[in-house]
């Protein structure tokens, strides 16, 4: 990707979020399931050009993560806020506050690991049916653990396989080589890395650990 292409893409991203700013003030007017359908659309199209964005400085080795300690409870609940629930769904976010305020902080790049989570999310509701599931919690080994689990039908078995690099049929894969990239960015003095993992238990389960 050349850098005119990259400075298109900026634009676009900033002209995406002008017309979520209009979509907003259209829904508190004269709220509509086709306004709502134009909000979510938005939003999954600006994610997809900010993980262009940082795919580009990945190539250009020009990325920087920014680690620095944050609630998780905090993290968390800014996480979730934000998604855009597609219009007409009766699904929810199941999300346990309280235990994971036990957590306390834990150090990582908050903007780059809050899009990742909200990709898988996205995708838990776009093949979900009603109850998306999203844990977090520390492990045995060492590390943190994110987890975004669905009811749908799960991934397919080529995914699991890894002999596709997208999802589902209907993504370019994109969000999926972002979110390997982040966690793999993520990464301890003594040479741990985070990882993505992806399996299938009563519907699909994503996870993203960090070192």
């Amino acid at each position: 990707m050349n850098p005119l292409i990259a400075g298109a893409i900026h634009d676009a991203k900033n002209g995406l979020n002008l017309l979520n700013t209009w979509l907003d003030e259209a829904r508190r007017t004269t709220p509509s399931l086709a306004i709502d359908e134009a909000r979510a659309v938005a939003a999954r199209v600006g994610a997809q050009l900010v993980e262009l964005l940082v795919l580009y400085r990945a190539g250009e080795d020009n990325l920087r993560l920014v680690i620095e300690d944050h609630d998780l409870a905090d993290f968390c609940q800014e996480v979730t806020s934000e998604i855009i629930l597609p219009p007409g769904s009766n699904a929810r976010i199941e999300f346990d506050a309280d235990a994971v305020a036990m957590l306390g902080a834990w150090a990582f790049d908050a903007y780059q690991v809050k899009l990742v989570l909200q990709e898988a999310l996205r995708n838990a509701l776009r093949h979900g049916k009603d109850n998306i599931r999203f844990a977090v919690a520390t492990q045995a080994s060492g590390g943190l653990r994110f987890t975004v689990s669905d009811d749908g039908p799960g991934f397919p078995q080529e995914v699991l396989d890894g002999k596709t690099r997208a999802m589902d049929s209907a993504s370019s894969g994109i969000g999926l080589i972002f979110s390997r990239l982040i966690a793999e960015r993520h990464a301890t003095p003594d040479g741990r890395h985070g990882r993505v993992e992806l399996a299938n238990d009563g519907g699909a389960v994503f996870a993203l650990v960090l070192p």
